[in-house]
């Protein structure tokens, strides 16, 4: 939609060109009027109208001096003259400020609109040129970023790359100096998640697009980097560096780096640690830098604070590394006891024992802390907590990076708290759950089919750690507690003889007299017949 502006100091005029032009048609959706030229230029740089028409002959400032000073100030609009005079000057000077047409008063309707209609064919003519050209102008500085991103990453993971292709890059990002060393760094974005929500509303390409920008911002005066983000590693971001000869490039990029991530924890609160590779004078050798950047990363010691920029691999014993995994069993005791405290000691017991080894990487802490989650997750099944009261699945996360031994011990005590409270929101949250219920509706219904899934999907909680909860309050499972009720139900009916065997069995809960009869004498070592007549013998004697 475009807006007109009418600058004529007699108001007949003004009006009769608002009735007569075809504004809708023209997609004409705003009119402006001005009585005199002064108004009209601020109307100008205020309102920004798109076409005016303007009248020569005004009081205190003429027509054609507004012309000369808008068009000056603002050449995109399209200026149609209208006057009460022919003159071929006018006409001359309305060429000189580029008018798009000399309309003479009274104002014609056909003419008008029909000026009208070119002025704004002009204006949709050139609207569509420069969206054309911000088009390509967006293409162009997305293309390029992409097109080096993805050679880039082809090189740094070793895949071959054609020559000519190399070269190509080489020209559009003008590498083609003498003396240019070429290397890796790697950023490693350490709480990316918590400052992606605050910072980005949890847009983590925005986020991941701030980030990039300013790296490259940061390195510009030193290198001619590009940076990216690694879409083999969470929260990487890849810095692949161009500098100038120099004796230490190593050390002198570091240097440089650390200031970069200062500048990422003060602009947005990110705390980062990074690794720098060997550099070396050919391109298609950044594999190897990367490679080697990547391993420093992994191999930092959390154990000790201190550099956050690191270009040598660090080392240390590894010997003896305690694993999480071997706790499973004492674990599932300790979140079973009620007793948090104990449970804590357990992974504290743990802790303790990597601290002794004196070395602890990133790359260790990220595999302990996938064990870790393994392992939680399955005494969650096994302790029947792996959904919540609606049946939705818990999660327990997922393995990330730690920048010191505190972030990790503060993650797997996080976890511990969460299990343990779900383990007993699982029995509170069980309102009709009581181990006597389960031994009295055994004692009423022992000639059913009973079986263990009917209690752990009434109580939500797992077969085997209801078993054990019965076993230790009544020193009995709970399929022995069925047996026992069972034959000693048994026992009792056959003490009267006039009761068949093979209804006793039917009354305990067998469908198979033969398999009763099995099943008693293993209980009792003697066979139902057997039992009954010691009873009856028994009772004989008397």
């Amino acid at each position: 939609m475009y807006k007109v502006l009418i600058v004529d100091d007699e108001r007949p005029v003004r009006t009769a060109i608002r009735l007569a032009g075809e504004w809708e048609q023209l997609a004409v959706s705003e009119i402006a009027e001005a009585p005199e030229a002064r108004t009209g230029l601020e109307l100008l740089k205020e309102w920004k109208p798109d076409i005016v028409l303007v009248d020569i002959k005004m009081p205190v400032m003429d027509g054609m001096e507004m012309l000369r000073r808008a068009s000056a100030e603002h050449p995109e609009v399209k200026y149609i003259i209208i006057s009460g005079f022919d003159e071929f000057e006018y006409a001359r000077q309305a060429l000189h400020y580029k008018v798009l047409d000399y309309l003479l008063k009274p104002v014609d309707r056909a003419e008008l609109n029909r000026s009208l209609r070119q002025a704004i064919r002009q204006l949709d003519e050139e609207r569509q040129q420069r969206e054309t050209e911000q088009r390509q102008c967006m293409m162009n500085n997305l293309s390029l970023p992409l097109f080096k991103e993805k050679l880039l990453t082809m090189i740094i993971e070793g895949d071959s790359v054609h020559p000519p292709i190399i070269e190509d890059y080489k020209r559009l990002t003008s590498m083609t100096k003498q003396g240019v060393l070429y290397g890796c760094a790697i950023v490693q974005l350490l709480n990316f998640n918590s400052v992606c929500a605050a910072k980005f509303k949890g847009d983590s390409f925005s986020c991941y697009f701030a980030v990039t920008n300013m790296i490259d911002e940061c390195c510009a005066p030193w290198s001619q980097g590009f940076s990216f983000r690694s879409y083999k590693s969470d929260h990487e971001i890849i810095v692949v560096l161009e500098i100038g000869a120099h004796p230490e490039p190593k050390a002198f990029s570091a240097a440089q780096i650390t200031e970069v991530i200062a500048s990422l924890q003060n602009l947005f609160g990110f705390t980062s640690i990074a690794g720098v590779g060997s550099f070396s004078p050919s391109f298609e050798q950044l594999s190897s830098s990367y490679s080697e950047a990547h391993a420093i990363k992994s191999s930092i010691n959390i154990l000790k604070n201190g550099n956050r920029v690191f270009t040598e691999i660090q080392t240390g014993r590894r010997a003896g590394m305690p694993s999480i995994l071997n706790k499973k069993e004492l674990l599932i005791r300790a979140f079973e006891s009620g007793n948090i405290e104990f449970t804590r000691g357990i992974v504290a017991g743990y802790f303790e024992h990597i601290k002794q080894s004196g070395y602890f990487s990133m790359d260790d802490a990220r595999k302990a802390a996938a064990e870790f989650i393994f392992l939680i997750e399955n005494i969650a099944i096994q302790l029947g907590v792996a959904e919540d009261l609606q049946g939705k699945q818990i999660s327990f996360g997922t393995a990330q990076s730690y920048s010191s031994f505190e972030e990790f011990s503060d993650f797997v005590f996080r976890v511990i708290s969460h299990v343990f409270d779900r383990i007993q929101a699982g029995l509170k949250g069980s309102e009709t759950f009581n181990i006597i219920r389960i031994k009295n509706y055994i004692d009423d219904n022992f000639f059913t089919d009973i079986h263990l899934t009917m209690f752990s999907e009434q109580y939500f909680l797992s077969k085997e750690y209801l078993s054990r909860l019965f076993k230790e309050r009544f020193g009995f499972g709970i399929y022995e507690y069925v047996l026992k009720v069972r034959m000693d139900k048994a026992k009792e009916m056959l003490d009267d003889p006039a009761i068949q065997i093979q209804q006793i069995s039917s009354k305990v809960g067998f469908n198979d007299n033969a398999y009763f009869s099995k099943a008693f004498k293993k209980y009792s070592g003697l066979s139902p017949s057997e039992y009954r007549n010691r009873m009856m013998q028994s009772k004989k004697s008397m």
